[in-house]
């Protein structure tokens, strides 16, 4: 009887796949490690870089090339012909825990401390491993996410009370709901932001809301894709520009599915509560402490969204305070792009202090600490103006999303001395494993 095939090709284990080569052999142990970290979201010019690291520990010659879809390996040894192998393989799951569990054994092999048996069966555990935290923390974060997010956008008591519903009903479809279809699953944001723009509509029609962009924004941040942005930016400033480009076009694919999830959700609110359109001023301001209060319990659950261990919060919310903080003040007085700059330099220098320091993982603090910073919001923003015939205010907020995105990227290669972001990614030489908790 014939195997049964799975769901996505992309997902399928290289166990499965006939013919490759055992995953205990340094040829086949290599390939699933860079299909581990591909799928955990290491950039490609990291990537590219660690498993030459690794190949070269190993006696090989490697030659690789990465794209958000797909891997290519080639392995030379000795006198043997060169051998060519081509992964299909996307990002999956955001797990911080699992992504600094892989860098640790590939650095492990790199110097000498693990065979390519016992990094093998390492894999194997780390992928078979469960979540830190299950689904059902993961639902309340997203609305804790939320209504902090509401809060950090200048949204009052109706609005965070709107985001509140919107990220429950929203974080319990992307977790639950979107988890049983692969074709739900590729038109989540879609979706995500239909059913943001239906329920923000409805409270508006109930409470009258003075702005209903902002529980929209809020319901559906986790899901805009600022750091796939911010990473496709990354990665062309490396010359990495086949990845770069396929990230960033895959980047304004969910722009426009989320924009196209609005455009529907506002007609069909439209039909139900009367006559509806995105709103975004803002007519009265909660006090200035529950925007810190917003920051830094958003630190608390980005933490727990990103499957990082509660052992890093102190370092996730230092650092996320005070990237706000600075950013924010140095865009009073020297311009959006100048705080974001300065923004991102703190979340990368502060990121590369707590892995020195203390050995949290670097994906640990940038990713919490780039939901707060980076132009995906902008984006979304400026193509919702653009939904609203707003064509000269959509592009040129799109211009200034770009610019921030260099400005982030500028901050971070300033913050490492000319060494870009590395999620969960160990430099030194000798490194031992993450402690457990």
């Amino acid at each position: 009887m014939a195997e049964e095939l799975p769901v996505s090709i992309a997902e399928r284990r290289l166990d499965n796949v006939p013919h490759y080569p055992d995953r205990h052999e340094p040829v086949g142990f290599m390939l699933r490690l860079v299909k581990a970290l591909h799928t955990y979201g290491v950039p490609s010019y990291e990537l590219e870089r660690l498993m030459t690291n690794v190949a070269d520990q190993l006696g090989y010659g490697l030659q690789t090339t990465a794209v958000p879809t797909s891997i290519t390996m080639t392995f030379i040894q000795d006198e043997d012909k060169p051998r060519t192998y081509v992964i299909r393989s996307n990002a999956g799951e955001v797990n911080v825990d699992k992504l600094s569990r892989t860098t640790d054994v590939a650095h492990a092999v790199i110097n000498g401390e693990m065979s390519t048996e016992e990094g093998a069966k390492e894999l194997t555990e780390i992928a078979n491993s469960a979540p830190l935290h299950n689904k059902f923390w993961m639902i309340f974060c997203f609305m804790i996410v939320s209504i902090c997010i509401s809060r950090i956008f200048g949204g009052g008591v109706e609005e965070i009370i709107t985001a509140s519903v919107t990220g429950l009903v929203v974080g319990t479809f992307v977790n639950i709901g979107g988890l049983r279809s692969e074709t739900v699953s590729n038109l989540m944001p879609a979706l995500s932001a239909f059913i943001a723009t239906v329920i923000s509509f409805g409270f508006n029609y109930w409470l009258g809301l003075s702005s209903t962009y902002i529980p929209v924004v809020s319901g559906i941040m986790v899901l805009i894709p600022g750091m796939m942005l911010t990473i496709a930016m990354a990665e062309l400033a490396t010359q990495n520009l086949v990845s770069g480009t396929a990230r960033l076009l895959g980047a304004g694919v969910i722009f426009i599915q989320m924009t196209l999830g609005v455009a529907i959700g506002t007609q069909v609110a439209s039909l139900i509560f009367g006559q509806a359109s995105i709103t975004t001023s803002i007519d009265h301001q909660l006090p200035e402490w529950t925007v810190w209060l917003a920051i830094t319990i958003s630190s608390w659950a980005l933490m727990m969204l990103f499957q990082s261990r509660s052992k890093h919060l102190p370092w996730i919310v230092v650092t996320i305070c005070l990237s706000f903080f600075i950013s924010r003040w140095a865009g009073s007085y020297m311009g959006v792009a100048t705080g974001a700059f300065f923004g991102a330099l703190t979340v990368g220098v502060f990121s590369n202090l707590a892995y020195r320091i203390k050995q949290v993982p670097t994906a640990a603090i940038m990713m919490p600490g780039f939901i707060i910073l980076v132009p995906g919001s902008v984006g979304f923003k400026s193509l919702t103006e653009l939904l609203e015939h707003n064509i000269i205010g959509g592009l040129e907020t799109a211009f200034n999303m770009m610019i921030v995105g260099v400005s982030l990227i500028t901050g971070l290669l300033v913050s490492s001395i000319a060494t870009l972001p590395k999620p969960a990614i160990k430099t030194e030489t000798t490194v031992g494993p993450e402690d457990n908790e």
